[in-house]
């Protein structure tokens, strides 16, 4: 609980900070509305059960800032995911929570674009992380073990391979090494690990 609060403040200082482009006006079909002042509207929208499922406030008729969602059925009231809107357009973190309140994907974005990290979690161990500039890879992307053992890093620039691409083994040495330039295969191979010391 505490990192849904923590998450909810960091997003709410980033919303106010924000003010890019215009997006759509908000489709409020089966949303309950309330003024709450100063322009902004909070919207909730309820399932058959009567239990909320996203709510979230409206600047103009467009979402802006903080946008929860809701898990149902037996988690009912559990936050399912968590976006920062500026003006109606994604803009800041954004987060996927399992039912319970563990992280499963994590996403920066800057004008409904990928910007930034971007990461994907199972059980609240980290599987997938990369880096994303304008929506395409940029930098360092890395796949980890249920262990949360690096078993594969790539590096990307502008949307392709540039760079190392590397496959380790359990013990964390490189075992595949190939280098790329602009998304082409240049060079590499198996890469030999030291043999273990037996006896």
């Amino acid at each position: 609980m505490r990192i849904v609060l923590f998450i909810l403040v960091v997003f709410t200082a980033i919303s106010c900070q924000n003010n890019g482009g215009s997006g759509a006006a908000a489709n409020l079909d089966g949303y309950i509305t309330e003024n709450v002042g100063g322009g902004v509207t909070k919207a909730i929208k309820r399932n058959a059960s009567g239990d909320v499922v996203e709510e979230g406030y409206l600047s103009g008729n467009v979402r802006n800032g903080v946008w929860l969602t809701f898990h149902e059925g037996e988690h009912a009231g559990k936050v399912k995911s968590i976006a920062s809107y500026s003006n109606g357009i994604l803009s800041g973190p954004y987060y996927e929570l399992s039912n319970r309140g563990q992280i499963d994907r994590e996403v920066n974005y800057a004008n409904n674009q990928y910007n930034g990290r971007y990461a994907v979690y199972k059980f609240g161990r980290i599987q997938q992380e990369s880096h994303y500039k304008d929506n395409q890879l940029d930098g360092v992307y890395r796949e980890f073990s249920s262990r949360g053992d690096l078993q594969k890093e790539i590096n990307y620039k502008n949307g392709k391979q540039h760079g190392k691409m590397r496959y380790y083994n359990e013990e964390g040495q490189v075992t595949v090494e190939y280098d790329y330039k602009n998304g082409e295969k240049v060079s590499g191979g198996m890469v030999e690990t030291p043999a273990s010391d037996e006896g």
